[in-house]
């Protein structure tokens, strides 16, 4: 909410203190004691002196950087369609203090969770702006309000395979929306000034019609789409990439830097820059599902963990998210619980710090490959619904009055036992978008390079122009 805000004036003062003699002494003096021609008066020098000073401060001043690198982002899986009824489930942990999604007193605690465990924003799970029987719209619309009383962010991820998203069309109506509005909220999460939307199951369409999808929704490129998933087959639409879990490797370090060098790689191989957005979590149980495939991956004493964000830091991660903050479910969470207290969000705190600190440096080239740099290595088959059917059912199109997360489509562990070597291109560090310059490259090159000679140059031009229309000629 923004409120306006009045200029308070003063009253004018319209005191006349000079007499009548006193006023005709004063215009005397104005009109027989004229200005000297050739001289500059008090006032100019003053001016000329203070222009002087502040050129000389200026120019002595150190110049900044030609491109100022975004900070390194961690951010959390967030999950907003929780009732009562939910937690009546055998759960492999409960939260101190259950809770509903809609209650904006729940939505307030988990923010202020979230900036005591050094997370920068929520990118919460949404099913489109439809309002009628789904809990995601107007619970995020509250989470951005939320958010931007406590200075955090938020962000959308986007549930391609949506109960209400029945076509392409539906799919870029629901983007549009998000972007006109949702996108414009202060609170909304940005990098380089671009809307960050992560997106789940993209491969439900072909990577033809993203590009179709993409050059109605954002044919200049304004925002910045992040997907998901074991293949790389859609990033040519998308500007980054991120794994939802990794809890299928007791290595999970691994996966990160060979998942880094694989995304480096395609970017060089195609002459961009793609983000590479690492996944930590800390652990994983998702026997309450009865999925056939459903395991548990031990939290070890938050060495899991640890271990995970040891493979963001190495992998030289553009950004780092947290699988989840609460997706109880899948035992994922690191919101507070019964069995952990607050242990995990004082864990995040320590290794956010270090990952922050850490010098972003390139990645050492793979091993040699033993097959062709020029392909893309694709572990599995991509997770979508028309490849690989998910373990637990889509949602159904008709949707129920609250859509649960035992119906929504969750990201499920798949083992990877035969993944293939990486390129050996070098990877290069993804650099930080950079808005387009408004002049030409050369004044802008020139500029950024030789700062105190721009300002000295203008300061000249301006001392000289002022005194030119001061300085008149004397009589001859």
């Amino acid at each position: 909410m923004r409120a306006s805000t009045e200029l308070n004036r003063g009253p004018q003062s319209n005191d006349l203190s000079l007499g009548g003699a006193a006023q005709e002494i004063h215009a005397e003096r104005h009109f027989t004691q004229p200005r000297r021609r050739g001289t500059i008066d008090t006032t100019m020098n003053r001016k000329l002196f203070l222009l002087l000073v502040i050129t000389a401060l200026i120019a002595c001043l150190p110049s900044a950087p030609v491109q100022a690198q975004d900070e390194r982002l961690v951010l959390a899986f967030y999950y907003a369609w929780y009732d009562e009824t939910f937690w009546q489930k055998s759960l492999s942990d409960q939260p101190v203090q259950p809770y509903v999604s809609t209650d904006p007193a729940a939505i307030e605690r988990h923010v202020l969770q979230g900036k005591q465990a050094g997370i920068d924003a929520f990118v919460q799970s949404w099913y489109g702006p439809q309002i009628e029987n789904n809990q995601t719209e107007p619970n995020f619309a509250a989470l951005l309000d939320i958010a931007a009383a406590h200075g955090f962010k938020a962000a959308v991820d986007f549930e391609v395979v949506s109960p209400f998203f029945h076509s392409e069309a539906d799919v870029v109506a629901a983007l549009q929306y998000l972007l006109s509005v949702h996108a414009n909220h202060p609170a909304y999460l940005r990098i380089g000034g671009k809307p960050v939307i992560f997106f789940w199951r993209q491969g439900r369409f072909p990577v033809e019609s993203w590009a179709a999808i993409r050059n109605q929704v954002d044919p200049d490129r304004t925002s910045v789409w992040i997907e998901e998933g074991v293949t790389l087959s859609h990033m040519e639409q998308f500007d980054g990439h991120h794994l939802y879990s990794v809890a299928w490797d007791a290595q999970p370090e691994q996966q990160l830097l060979k998942w880094s060098r694989w995304i480096r790689d395609w970017s060089a191989e195609h002459g961009t820059d793609r983000y590479w957005v690492a996944t930590v979590m800390p652990g994983y149980d998702d026997l309450v599902t009865g999925r056939s495939d459903a395991f548990v991956r031990d939290r070890a004493g938050g060495d899991y963990y640890r271990r995970c964000w040891q493979g963001a830091i190495q992998s030289g991660a553009d950004m780092v998210i947290i699988t989840s903050f609460n997706e109880w479910l899948e035992g994922t969470q690191i919101e507070p619980s019964v069995s952990y207290g607050d242990f995990y969000l004082n864990q995040t705190r320590e290794l956010g710090d270090q990952y922050r600190a850490s010098p972003l440096v390139p990645l050492e080239a793979p091993p040699p490959p033993t097959t062709p740099p020029t392909k893309v290595p694709t572990p599995l088959p991509s997770p979508t619904p028309t490849q690989t059917p998910a373990p637990t059912p889509t949602p159904s199109p008709t949707p129920t009055v609250t859509p649960s997360p035992s119906a929504t489509p969750t990201p499920t562990a798949t083992p990877l036992p035969t993944l293939t070597p990486s390129p050996t291109a070098t990877p290069t560090p993804l650099p930080t978008p950079t808005p387009t310059p408004t002049l030409p490259q050369a004044a802008v090159s020139f500029a950024s390079d030789y700062p105190e000679l721009v300002v000295a140059g203008v300061g000249i031009v301006v001392i000289a122009a002022l005194a030119a229309r001061s300085i008149r000629r004397r009589p001859g």
